[in-house]
């Protein structure tokens, strides 16, 4: 154990990794501030160390723990780097005397965090995993009303979320395999608290797991006489997280969500109880909610609940010496559970495969190769590609999980702004570049899809590809002042800044491909898809409105016609367009060939929301608005351009008539 530090003395805190976790520890350790104070962000990212230092006043930016350790002395190291580089970090970190807190998962497996553990022993140093829902006001008091619940008969530790799509400094997040895992410790870790506070002498051993098509985990944990269940899912909505523990006399949930917790204690089993106990939950939880989300607001609380308060146990412990807050035990019992299952999930073969039949039509001969064939448009035409015999390949930034792969489809990872790797444009016939930027600042729209594409081109005319089909956007169009129908024809819109980083990447790319499709001796067809829906799982464009909730402000005139067009058709039609390149237009603008009305669009959201408030906000209410905004922009972010909310949400009328022509079945 490590000796205690200095009366009155700060520890000097080294934040590694300046994603959105760095950010927030550093905020959290900024509540700490009688314990600690962060003298050094470590990043290999500029743009991100920058971003996390803004929380940590007086810090320096390194970009390796090396760097940061032959130039000042630090005390602990707050590991938030990637799962896989926490090893090493750590090792780094102990060695050269410090301290560590480990975000989860603390380690990929057991015998590493034996490893860890002990070589923190030798040295007389402290550690903690990052499991701070242990020290969230829910599990505390859940884990205190245990004994009162009798004996405990039924765990039950629940985890839903959506995946991450960015990261700070415009990196790449984990792919959704990986971001389930590096989820699934709190879970984890929440229902081994519980069954080893009801069953201390036993040890919990993971009986069953079971892994869904689409990422959900389904496990039971048994410890002596108790079976838990536990469930991890990428699908399931709304976003929650609980652990709800059922006893001979009662039962307690713990949202972790709302922060509150409902309890029933007692038998329940009058008649008085089962008509009664409706209204109990009902006011606990609209009294709970009102006082967590009071006191979140009063303390400002911008980092993750529980975590200012596991530093503060962890600091005072090393300020101590005395023992840390979780102990080495528990943080290998979570680690096993966790390397089990992800052993489960790593074996499992869910990976999604073709459920249509696959078309009798002989094996196309053409090979094409698709960027951002991952992603929403891209996953669909490699899948009609494969349907009708081709073999595609697909390039993404990140490799995708073992359900989102295509059977027949082969998988390229690569940053198409550095490059592809060597060979991967040999004999290919056709590129179909639907890869682009659809998140973040200029700088990653310039990178992410004008650079890109002016890379693309330029190795697809190394490597002698003579055909690319470009997927743009219908945004690009300049909406022009008169009442003609917007077509192919219409000219490009000039200012595209003013309508934000999205339009703007996508109008340079489009030029840039253009212009070096002519110099480059490389025939090009531009495809602009308008807003892509998936009527198979609904989602509302973005220019149809915005949901608030459940109240959805539907914006413009409901008989109003909407440029959209289904993403399996846009799919099928770019998949024929590589076996009829030359009888494809240069330039089409790829919507339905019948355009619904915003009102048809609102009927469909309701249909699956049936719940759903529809406030509509007329287009002349529209205008004002965004003058006010536009203003905003200007006094809050001078120099920069102003994005003309007005201008997005304005109505357009489309000629169809090209798209109707195309028969892509």
């Amino acid at each position: 154990m490590n000796s205690a530090h200095d009366v009155g003395a700060r520890l000097r805190v080294a934040i590694v990794g300046a994603g959105k976790m760095g950010q927030h520890h550093a905020r959290a350790v900024a509540r700490c501030s009688s314990q600690a104070r962060i003298v050094a962000v470590v990043d290999p990212s500029p743009q991100a160390r920058e971003l996390t230092l803004q929380y940590a006043e007086g810090a320096r930016g390194y970009a390796s723990l090396r760097e940061l350790l032959a130039s000042e002395r630090v005390d602990l190291v707050h590991v938030c780097t990637a799962p896989h580089s926490h090893e090493a970090v750590a090792i780094e970190a102990l060695e050269a005397g410090c301290h560590i807190y480990v975000e989860k998962p603390f380690m990929q497996s057991v015998a590493v965090a034996d490893r860890v553990i002990s070589l923190a022993q030798a040295r007389g140093l402290s550690l903690c995993a990052g499991h701070q829902l242990l020290y969230e006001q829910p599990a505390r008091k859940a884990l205190q009303l245990l004994p009162a619940l009798g004996d405990l008969v039924h765990v039950e530790s629940y985890f839903s979320f959506r995946t991450v799509r960015r990261s700070p400094g415009g990196r790449l997040p984990l792919s959704a395999d990986l971001q389930l895992l590096d989820i699934l410790p709190h879970p984890v870790y929440l229902l081994l608290a519980a069954l080893e506070a009801a069953v201390p002498k036993e040890r919990s051993e993971l009986a069953s797991v079971e892994v869904g098509p689409a990422g959900t985990v389904h496990a039971l944990v048994r410890r002596g006489r108790i079976t838990a269940t536990l469930v991890v899912t990428l699908e399931g909505r709304p976003v929650e997280s609980y652990l709800r523990l059922v006893g001979t006399n009662g039962t307690v949930h713990a949202d972790f969500v709302r922060g509150t917790v409902q309890r029933l204690i007692g038998p329940g089993i009058s008649g008085i109880d089962k008509a009664a106990n409706p209204f109990r939950l009902g006011w606990q939880i609209i009294s709970g909610t009102t006082t967590a989300l009071g006191e979140r607001a009063v303390k400002r609380q911008l980092s993750y609940p529980g975590l200012a308060e596991l530093f503060e146990a962890f600091y005072a412990s090393i300020l101590s010496g005395g023992a840390p807050p979780l102990s080495p035990a528990s943080i290998v019992e979570t680690t096993r559970i966790w390397e089990e299952i992800a052993h489960a999930l790593e074996s499992s073969s869910a990976a999604s495969s073709l459920s249509e039949p696959r078309s009798e039509l002989p094996r196309s001969g053409t090979k094409v190769l698709i960027t951002g064939g991952t992603g929403f448009l891209g996953k669909e035409v490699a899948r009609a590609l494969a349907l009708k015999g081709a073999a595609p390949t697909v390039v993404s930034r990140r490799a995708p999980a073992a359900w989102d792969r295509l059977e027949g489809v082969h998988y390229i990872t690569a940053d198409l702004s550095e490059g592809l790797p060597d060979g991967s444009l040999r004999d290919v016939d056709i590129v179909i570049h639907c890869a682009a930027e659809t998140a973040g600042g200029w700088d990653e729209h310039q990178k992410n899809s004008i650079d890109a594409s002016e890379r693309l081109m330029r190795d697809s005319a190394a490597a002698g590809v003579k055909r690319v089909i470009h997927v743009s956007s219908l945004a690009v169009i300049s909406a022009g002042k008169g009442q003609k129908p917007l077509s192919e024809d219409s000219p490009i819109v000039a200012e595209s800044r003013t309508l934000g980083p999205y339009v703007w990447g996508k109008a340079e790319s489009e030029r840039v491909v253009s212009d070096l499709g002519q110099s480059l001796g490389i025939g090009t067809r531009i495809v602009r898809p308008g807003a892509l829906l998936d009527y198979r799982a609904f989602e509302p464009p973005g220019r149809l409105g915005k949901r608030l909730g459940n109240i959805f402000v539907a914006v413009g005139g409901p008989g109003d016609a909407l440029g959209v067009v289904e993403v399996e058709f846009a799919a099928r039609v770019l998949a024929w367009m590589t076996e009829h390149f030359e009888e494809s237009p240069e330039v089409l603008n790829l919507l339905a060939p019948t355009l619904p009305t915003r009102r048809q669009l609102v009927s469909r959201l309701r249909r699956s929301n049936p719940d759903l408030t529809v406030v509509w906000l007329p287009t002349f209410a529209v205008v004002p608005l965004s003058w006010m905004a536009m203003l905003l922009q200007k006094l809050l972010r001078p120099g920069k351009p102003a994005m003309n909310v007005a201008k997005i949400f304005a109505q357009q009328r489309y000629d169809t008539s090209r798209t109707a022509r195309l028969s892509p079945d």
